[in-house]
């Protein structure tokens, strides 16, 4: 719910910053006034609006977990003014925030069910939060499978974290997969959808996609092939986020806003809009 304290910023300040991949880090922010700490809660799913004086605003998901307060990560992408302004950063540096915006994850729905995790790129930053809240309380869900994309072993993201739940194989089977491939890469090639094959999924499992648009129509179309029902499989569509209030209709995706009705959408929601695909 869009409230008048929505519209204000909390100040917050960098105080971790690491590397994901060539283009894309990954910024801890904590706050400057103790009381906005108390006051701050999310759900996993939810973005909130960083900004750098003078050069504009991002939306970003958050990375991490509600657990994880009174700080928690973003992970930003280059490729814009002021997402070039966060690349700049250093530790001590001050930024304004606005959120948490959007609607969560349903882990209720998901109670006892096994989850598919599906990122194509930078995608496994909005679902890091996910698998993240998962971790830490396995009971929330039946079982998990994770199943990663990217150009190239370099360009994936979180690899701290993959390790981490390759590790974890008793509860999380991870799935790796990229299109050009180098001399010490011994894992998949080829499309993030050739992965549900191997992953023997069950047909009554609940799907998360992020990534490219064009990723989302293979991988629909091989999970509705194994069985999924249009409103298990979901879609992440903050890519087309701009405002994030429900004002600039940057991100309307027919009847729907993205910032406002998202940015998790199932299947049966949006499979009549096209939009879902620019």
């Amino acid at each position: 719910m869009i409230t008048k304290s929505s519209y204000l910023p909390f100040k917050m300040k960098v105080t971790k910053i690491r590397g994901l991949a060539p283009t894309v880090k990954a910024l801890t922010l904590e706050f400057t006034d103790k009381k906005d700490a108390k006051v701050f809660k999310f759900v996993a799913g939810q973005f909130v609006i960083v900004s750098v004086l003078g050069f504009g605003e991002s939306v970003l998901t958050i990375t991490s977990a509600p657990y994880d307060l009174p700080k928690f990560e973003v992970a930003v992408r280059s490729v814009g003014n002021n997402t070039r302004a966060i690349h700049r950063l250093e530790n001590g540096d001050v930024v304004t925030v606005r959120g948490p915006y959007g609607n969560g994850f349903d882990f209720e729905k998901m109670s006892g069910k096994e989850v598919l995790v599906i990122a194509g790129g930078i995608g496994l930053a909005p679902l890091h939060s996910l698998v993240h809240t998962i971790e830490k309380d396995p009971l929330l869900i039946g079982n998990l499978k994770v199943m990663v994309g990217a150009k190239t072993a370099e360009d994936l993201i979180f690899k701290d974290s993959l390790k981490k739940w390759q590790s974890l194989e008793d509860f999380i089977e991870v799935y790796l997969t990229i299109d050009k491939k180098d001399k010490d890469w011994r894992g998949s090639t080829g499309l993030v959808s050739n992965l549900i094959d191997k992953a023997n999924v069950e047909k009554d499992a609940i799907a998360f996609i992020c990534g490219p648009p064009v990723m989302f129509k293979p991988v629909i179309e091989k999970l509705e092939k194994y069985g999924l029902r249009d409103s298990n499989i979901y879609l992440m569509l903050e890519r087309r986020m701009k405002c994030g209030i429900g004002k600039c209709q940057h991100c309307t995706c027919g009847d729907k806003y993205v910032c406002k009705d998202g940015p998790t959408f199932s299947w049966e929601e949006i499979n009549k809009n096209p939009e879902v695909f620019a």
